[in-house]
């Protein structure tokens, strides 16, 4: 509780610091993709990623926009944003920690007006190799780290900000990184960081150099880690902390991104530009996390969307640590210890492959969307299941394993299943794809359905049995029909039971010499040779499964599923009487 009660100070602590805005992110995904440094192949280690959705092994500015949605709570940002994966080191193992959530700041701190990043800008900021420190440099001095916890350390210089991994323990680690502020025009450089320069104030912003002209926003990452949930060691020396390419000083922390921001919204209007010169607060030094306060970003705040966002394309196939210790980092990533050149394993061949990151949907199946449920009821009745191993195909299983067509799957763990859509239920309601938001039990990458929303899925060729091979023969379906009004419709016998099947009923019907049978309220059977009571209309509302054989319908509230022998004439539903001659429910 404690972790959870100082994430949730962080959070609102951000929103009164001084930027032009600040964008909190949940995680995209956790893979071995760098785009920048390793286009189109398995990287070199693992990432930490948050943005557009249509993050994959090559991403330019064109594919940015392609993406269903982003992490960042303004909808139109569909940037890149990504660091190097952050794993505890215990007993020789390795183990991710999954970062809590991301900052993205857009600082002001030039003297003069940023504009907007090109569209497609991409730069580094950091580097994987370093080994050492420079406080008079300011690419080291982009690199920080933030030790969180709960109590006051004022005065201790162990829990100052510092450049490197902290040797005390915390209860979060925030891991940050700036960006040059000042461009030359092009979108990038062979090595990434060139095309860019630091202002004359370094991280502090100032004037731009004559040969990088052009100010934009001071980009600066908070990535935040929940260090205290794992072992800490307290022994001088000890190494806690390892970076996924194996360095344990943390100098080789790095950022990468690639501008996503387009400069026309649709409308003809370029959102970053319009925030960076009109949304500056009253202190002229920007809204912090207050996104609300800017009207340039009003038409595209969409937070749910954020928080339901997942990644579209395949992830590296092999094992990240998430869910146990590695003996081995993911790559060819040996420990690396003091500041010797990177270390590497002789026999390391890479041959991880990729995965997709949502299984394809079984054959014959059709995601029809996103629904709310009926008020006080559900859309789908005929069976259902929960489960820890949920996938939006493990509930498509479990339905059609009983021949229903229809398949929902609800609040990350629940499956819903029908032979169709009950309680008032319609297909002409379907709701935004981001109100199905919660991930499903056994995929981080796949969402099933949301709280009191279901996502719903059909097969419209897995047909029943036809009900005339479950009738005695001559028998037939003679359709739903309305209950007598002052007595039962079918008043010749009665009877019920908790496994009622609709040959069930049928059966017993012929077998007492009745050529009329009908099924209400899932497990109640009436027989007659003709309708009483003006009973017998054709009717709708038989929405109730059979207490027996959940893939049939067994009428529902006053409701019949009738069935007649053949050489049974249905006639005109007969005048009603005020005697109910068969009772089974008052």
């Amino acid at each position: 509780m404690k972790i959870v009660a100082l994430l949730s100070a962080l959070a609102a602590y951000t929103a009164s610091v001084e930027a032009f805005f600040i964008l909190t992110h949940p995680i995209l995904e956790v893979t071995r993709l760098d785009p920048i440094i390793n286009p189109g192949e398995v990287s070199s280690h693992m990432h930490t990623i948050i943005g557009g959705s249509n993050f994959d092994k090559t991403v330019d500015y064109a594919s940015t926009q392609q993406g269903k949605c982003t992490t960042a709570p303004i909808s139109i940002d569909k940037s890149s944003y990504w660091t190097p994966q952050l794993y505890s080191y215990s007993e020789g193992k390795y183990t991710m920690i999954p970062a809590s959530y991301v900052n993205t700041y857009y600082l002001p701190r030039s003297k003069k007006l940023p504009v907007a990043f090109p569209e497609g800008l991409r730069m580094v900021s950091g580097d994987p190799y370093r080994r050492t420190f420079d406080p008079k440099n300011p690419d080291h001095q982009a690199i920080s780290f933030v030790c969180l916890t709960g109590q006051s350390h004022s005065g201790d210089a162990r829990y100052n900000q510092r450049n490197s991994f902290f040797e005390v323990p915390c209860d979060a680690m925030r891991m940050q990184v700036n960006f040059r502020q000042c461009g030359n025009g092009q979108l990038d450089s062979p090595d990434h960081k060139s095309h860019m320069a630091w202002a004359s104030g370094g991280l502090d912003g100032g004037d731009c150099p004559d040969t990088h002209p052009i100010a934009y926003p001071e980009l600066f990452y908070e990535f935040v880690y929940p260090v205290g949930q794992f072992p800490f060691n307290t022994t001088a020396g000890a190494i806690n902390w390892v970076l996924a390419n194996g360095d344990t000083t943390g100098y080789g922390f790095h950022g990468d991104f690639i501008s996503g921001w387009p400069h026309d919204d649709g409308n003809g209007v370029n959102v970053l530009e319009s925030a960076i010169q009109t949304c500056n607060g009253d202190t002229g030094l920007g809204i912090g996390g207050v996104l609300d306060d800017c009207p340039a970003f009003l038409p595209h705040i969409n937070n749910a969307a954020a928080q339901a966002c997942i990644p579209e394309n395949p992830l590296v196939s092999e094992n990240i640590g998430d869910h146990g210790p590695l003996d081995r980092l993911p790559g060819n990533n040996p420990l690396w210890v003091g500041t010797g050149p990177k270390p590497s394993f002789s026999d390391y061949t890479e041959s991880a492959g990729f995965v997709d990151v949502q299984e394809t949907l079984t054959t014959g199946w059709k995601d029809l969307g996103c629904f709310a449920e009926p008020k006080g009821s559900r859309a789908l009745t005929a069976a259902s299941t929960t489960s820890d191993s949920m996938t939006r195909n493990t509930c498509i299983a479990f339905c059609a394993g009983k021949g229903l067509q229809y398949a929902a799957v609800e609040y990350g763990r629940e499956c819903y299943c029908d032979s169709q859509l009950r309680n008032g239920a319609t297909l002409n309601a379907t709701l935004d794809w981001y109100k199905c938001n919660m991930k499903c039990s056994a995929s981080e990458y796949e969402t099933c359905g949301g709280s009191a929303t279901y996502e719903l899925f059909n097969n419209p060729d897995l047909a029943p049995a036809a009900i005339s091979t479950q009738l005695p023969s001559g028998w037939q379906d003679a359709g739903c029909r309305a209950e007598g009004a002052g007595g039962r419709a079918l008043a010749g016998y009665a009877t019920s039971g908790k496994n009622m099947t609709v040959k069930t009923c049928v059966e017993t019907c012929a077998g007492r010499g009745y050529s009329i049978a009908g099924v209400e309220y899932g497990q109640e059977c009436y027989c007659a040779n003709s309708f009483s009571n003006g009973g017998g209309a054709t009717a709708s509302g038989c929405t109730m499964s059979c207490a027996g054989d959940v893939t049939r319908t067994c009428g529902g509230s006053s409701r019949l599923n009738v069935y007649s022998n053949n050489a049974t004439i249905l006639g005109a539903p007969a005048a009603a009487s005020k005697k109910r001659s068969v009772a089974l429910r008052v």
